[in-house]
Order: C-alpha cells, then structure tokens, then sequence
C-alpha cells in the first residue's frame, strides 16, 4: 500500500460557493430599494435660478470678468450675490489665487468660491 498525497486543489466547493452567490445577487439586486435620488448641478426646481460670477485670474496676475465686458471685478463680486467661481491657471503658484481669495473674502465675508484649473 503505497500513500502519496496529492497535491492538485479540489474547485468544487468553491464552485458552489460561487454559483450560490451569484444567484443571491440576481435576485437581490432587482429587489434593492431606489432610496438614493440624487439631483444633478443645472437639473432640478431651482437650477435655472443660481447665477455663477466667473472670475479669470490671469498669468500675469490681473483679475478680468468673464462674459461681460471690462469692468471693475471688484464691483461685480460686490453686487454678485450667488457662487463665485475663480478660474486659474494651472502653473500660477498657490499665492496668486491666495491674494484673490483674501480680497474676495474681505468684499464678501463668507463667499462661496470655486477654483477651477483652467487653461484657455
């Protein structure tokens, strides 16, 4: 009586585990309540009613207005009551938009401000 262990895996059980698995997940996941409604930035009831203040933030330091003509930027976050949205280039160091968020801040104290990497 010769013993010699064998040393190939036995996949059966794990085949079973899995099959059983997939069908509890089959059925499952159509059952699953749809409790997580999100609404998206521009859809719903009052998306048509924020108005963004868009702000350039130019290579050479100079803050402009964008979609209107010239004008004093400081006097449009001043009567500009919604979100503020501050497009920067993306090789500008960090001080640049720093010393535009501070003077936003001290027009507007509690101004919500978005910065975006922008390249145009």
């Amino acid at each position: 009586m010769s013993s010699s262990l064998r040393s190939d895996i036995n996949v059966t059980p794990l085949v079973d585990i899995v099959l059983v698995l997939l069908i509890v997940f089959m059925t499952l996941v159509p059952a699953l309540p749809k409790a997580l409604s999100t609404v998206l930035p521009g859809q719903g009831e009052g998306a048509s009613t924020v108005t963004r203040l868009t702000l350039a933030l130019g290579r050479e330091g100079g803050v402009t207005v964008v979609g209107r003509p010239a004008e004093a930027w400081a006097a449009a976050v001043l009567a500009h009551r919604g979100p503020i949205v501050l497009r920067v280039p993306p090789d500008l160091p960090l001080s640049a938009p720093a010393r535009v968020l501070d003077q936003v801040e001290g027009l507007r104290p509690g101004a919500k401000v978005a910065l975006v990497a922008w390249t145009g």
